[in-house]
């Protein structure tokens, strides 16, 4: 059991009252006139070959010219005799500290411990209240995290100007004022901002009071007072807004708020924020408890949104949409993001975890949720089948691996907590919670949720909680069963013998290994799981050629079992065509059949006598089996290949997925390897992509222009020469001002430009993304230059993305990530640039930003070479133990995974090679 650091429990807050006054502007204007760079809408970056891009290194300075003074009154009960006080601080410099009048003698931080401690010297009894009055000031920085800078040009005179936001979750709100920082240490709130007359202040709640300050016309907004919240929830955010504005149908107001002059691009998030709200408030059966809920778009930011109660915050990608300029990708992302940060507003913020070991609770049920109501509002998005290939699929992905953790995962250390928002609590924690509701069936589930939400409205709650609510309402033995799901790492692989109708499980690992196997990962403190031998309870299903509509169900709870006689049937497999475990892939278990069920499993897919979450299921398992070693290659090439024929968007995204994987381990060096595999990619996709063609007909399915992306984007990818020529054509006419290249296809045609153009082409593509209004365009436009060969602009792509004065700070792992997936050179080009420049990296991505596990697994995640594996560990071996310690987890994984692909590679080369020959030669 890991240890807590927790703050000592002597008080406890009850009510803080805030004011803070950010500073907008530079106090040393020349310092900072190239920090955090917003790219004009008229002005072309310089472009290769002229020079490299300047990315100055972050320094202290360049932060310290943006400060902000604050002053609080917290009232606190005494738990315990004390005579000093020790909360949660960071880059804070506390003036003064009085505690019920009496001055503190002493104030001494703890960087390491992200503590303050306040020495009054005389004791104070417990069972008091009493009031801790500070004054202080911080750090208005850059980082994306705590009371940040975010920078944005004025619409009308293109001047830069700054907002101030707040990012505090996980353990940041100590950057803003001196608090307990801790989620069970919930309080009340009462915020006030001292702001420019010019601006507009935002909070949890909605104005109170808005006074102007007679010394300087500075206006002072006081906000209503919060009820009980954890110090994570609190934000504000200073700027200049417009805003779209609804009600939903129990009098909530809804506001989205956007950039001056494109209050328009909130009009769809606000659509879906109106109806998901209502619908929560059915679907949990407790009504929104707060008088408004404003949606925010913000230029800077790191993540996707943050569920702020009342006043979410979001990366204007995951918000605002143009009908011009937006793409059918677009649109699923806001309505998934915004549906997610609204069923926060009950997961998360009106039940809070007691401590992020149940982060799970938070993330994993707001993911599933969001699925709910997507589904609820857009049903023919087939929503459910996405989730599959895309949610499910990355749960299963990372927690193959040795160095996965459970979803309950103990959390020692703030500066531990970035590191478990990864696909274990996000993914996984969704596709067990989608598991258990399949299983009790949705009523029952649901009333088990609002059994728990009434009993800790407010309040704070464990996974065990959760458990408890919904055994009460099933009368089933749930604790029992989910404990196996939560409280170990892995999930398992059902191996099933159809001649003797017998199953059995094993957890899969992704190296094909058994758990009782020496790893060479250095596993955790938290993860004896990870080599312990185990077993699951798992919810198994089975449906069958003979009534492939009625699945059949029943209960796991051991290693092995034989099915006649728990199903209570004599039938023999031998008599059926075909048998397929894991109906519609609700379990979050892979399966693996006999040779000849995987060879009769191919003519239902061909067929489509499966429906496709199943079909889709086959090849997800068929392709991970394979890339253990415990299928031949051959089994997950002739599934890809019984995929021509499919429609389904779902299906294509996970077999589009699965020819990137291929192609990466084993044909990125090998340029005749290479064709060959193109050439059967583009094989496979064309049937497909020729039927749904490059023009959307009126009124398709919004899933159908989704695929229609996706396919010609993997034929560009796959050197699809009538494709590609298509696509610059399309590029000429848009140049020659004679037609316009559509959003859902802008991304395809400006990869093709890259790759396969002209000089001009890729400097057309750059002069596009220095003209872009939208970031949604600009990230299209990263993507795309990604994609060059040429390695002296993959050199020069490299510099630019650290150059702030072009490339926003959020948007720069598009550029690293891109390129390292780009070709074999320009991942080994992306991982040296890493290495050369990790202080910078470290620096503007790795303090409590979760950002910078994002640029070592994306950047390690396509090498395949024990090579590549040792030297990944002997660099991040030799940096400072506090740059390594927020991304350890991450070291270990792609580690992990890099020599997975080689063992991959080294298997299945020479089965790949034969195949590919045989079919393609």
């Amino acid at each position: 059991m890991v240890e807590r650091q927790l703050l000592p429990k002597t008080v406890r807050p009850l009510l803080y009252d805030i004011t803070l006054e950010p500073g907008l502007e530079p106090r040393l204007h020349e310092s900072v006139a190239t920090s955090d760079g917003v790219t004009s809408e008229t002005s072309a970056p310089a472009g290769p070959p002229a020079g490299s891009p300047q990315h100055p290194g972050d320094t202290e300075d360049e932060d310290a010219a943006f400060t902000f003074q604050g002053q609080e009154t917290v009232e606190l009960e005494v738990l315990e005799d004390t005579s000093s006080i020790v909360l949660n601080a960071l880059e804070l410099k506390i003036h003064s500290a009085r505690l019920n009048g009496v001055e503190a003698h002493s104030i001494t931080s703890d960087p390491d411990a992200q503590t303050a401690r306040l020495e009054f010297g005389q004791k104070f009894a417990a069972g008091t209240r009493v009031r801790l009055e500070l004054t202080f000031q911080g750090i208005l920085n850059s980082k994306m995290v705590g009371f940040y800078r975010a920078k944005y040009q004025d619409p009308e005179s293109g001047t830069v100007k700054y907002m101030a936001v707040t990012q505090f979750e996980p353990t940041d709100a100590r950057q803003a004022f001196p608090c307990w920082d801790e989620p069970a240490l919930k309080s009340r709130f009462r915020i006030t901002l001292v702001i420019p007359s010019d601006r507009q202040a935002i909070s949890n709640m909605p104005v109170e009071q808005e006074t102007v300050r007679t010394s300087d016309g500075r206006k002072v907004v006081r906000f209503e007072e919060t009820p009980l919240m954890s110090t994570y929830l609190v934000a504000f955010v200073v700027g200049e807004f417009d805003y779209v504005e609804g009600r939903t149908a129990e009098g909530v107001q809804v506001r989205v708020y956007t950039q001056k002059g494109v209050a328009h691009q909130g009009a769809f998030a606000l659509d879906c924020a109106v109806k998901v709200l209502s619908y929560f408030t059915e679907f949990f059966g407790t009504p929104y408890p707060l008088p408004k809920e404003d949606l925010i778009a913000v230029p800077d930011f790191a993540a996707g949104a943050m569920e702020n109660w009342g006043c979410i915050t979001f990366r204007e990608t995951a918000l605002l949409l143009d009908p011009e300029r937006s793409a059918a990708s677009a649109r699923s992302r806001v309505a998934e993001v915004v549906a997610h940060e609204l069923a926060h507003q009950w997961f998360g913020n009106l039940v809070t975890m007691e401590w992020w070991t149940h982060l799970w609770l938070n993330e994993g049920f707001a993911t599933w949720a969001a699925e709910l109501a997507v589904d609820h509002l857009f049903p023919s998005w087939q929503q459910w089948m996405q989730f599959v290939s895309t949610t499910f699929a990355a749960a299963l992905r990372l927690d193959a691996l040795r160095s996965s953790h459970p979803i309950e995962v103990e959390v020692a250390r703030a500066q531990q907590v970035n590191e478990i928002f990864d696909a274990i609590s996000y993914c996984k924690g969704a596709s067990v919670i989608r598991m258990l509701a399949n299983y009790l069936g949705l009523e029952v589930f649901r009333n088990g949720l609002c059994r728990y939400l009434n009993k800790f409205t407010y309040g704070n709650a464990s996974t065990d909680d959760l458990w408890q609510a919904l055994e009460e309402e099933s009368g089933k033995p749930i604790s029992h069963m989910m404990r196996s799901w939560t409280r170990q790492t892995g999930y398992p692989v059902i191996y099933f013998d159809d001649a003797n109708m017998i199953v059995r499980q094993e957890r899969f690992l992704a190296d094909g290994g058994s758990v009782s196997h020496t790893s060479r990962v250095n596993t955790n403190a938290d993860s004896d799981s990870n080599t312990a031998p185990t077993h699951w309870v798992v919810p198994l299903g089975m449906m069958d050629s003979s009534q492939p509509a009625v699945p059949r169900y029943f209960l796991l709870d051991a290693k092995q079992a034989e099915l006649q006689s728990i199903l209570g049937t004599a039938s023999n497999a031998s008599e059926q065509r075909w048998i397929k475990m894991n109906p519609h892939q609700t379990g979050t278990y892979r399966v693996n059949y006999t040779p000849e069920m995987w060879q009769r499993l191919v003519e239902p897919i061909q067929t489509k006598v499966l429906g496709a979450t199943d079909r889709l299921g086959l090849a997800m398992d068929a392709f991970a089996l394979t890339k253990a070693g415990i299928l031949p290659a051959s089994v997950a090439l002739q599934m890809l290949a019984a995929f021509s024929k499919e429609d389904d968007y779902a299906c294509w995204l996970d077999v589009v997925g699965s020819l990137g994987e291929l192609g990466a381990v084993f044909a990125s060096d090998e340029p005749s390897l290479r064709s060959q595999f193109d050439r059967f990619a583009c094989d496979l996709m064309r049937y497909t992509a020729e039927r749904i063609g490059w023009k959307p007909e009126p009124n398709e399915e919004h899933v159908t222009a989704l695929l229609r992306s996706l396919l010609l984007g993997a034929l560009v990818k796959h050197a699809d020469s009538s494709t590609v020529n298509e696509a610059r054509r399309s590029w000429k006419a848009e140049q020659d001002g004679t037609d316009r290249v559509p959003a859902d296809l802008r991304l395809a045609v400006m990869s093709a430009v890259v790759q396969y153009g002209t000089d001009a082409d890729f400097d057309a593509v750059l002069q596009a993304y220095a003209q872009a209004v939208m970031d949604e365009e600009r990230v299209r436009c990263i993507r795309a230059l990604g994609c060059t060969r040429d390695p002296a602009k993959i050199r020069w792509l490299l510099d630019w993305g650290l150059d702030r004065s072009q490339v926003k700070s959020q948007d720069a792992i598009y550029v690293y990530s891109t390129l390292a997936a780009n070709t074999d050179s320009g991942r080994r080009a992306t991982w040296q640039y890493l290495r050369e420049h990790w202080s910078t990296f470290y620096q503007r991505f790795g303090k409590g930003n979760f950002l910078l596990s994002s640029f070592v697994s994306s950047i390690l995640r396509d090498f395949s070479s024990e090579e590549a594996a040792e030297e990944a560990e002997a660099f991040f071996a030799s940096i400072p133990d506090k740059e390594r310690e927020s991304i350890q987890r991450t070291i270990q994984q792609s580690t992990e995974r890099i020599r997975a692909n080689a063992a991959w590679r080294q298997r299945d080369m020479h089965a790949v090679r034969a195949w590919l020959a045989e079919r393609c030669g």
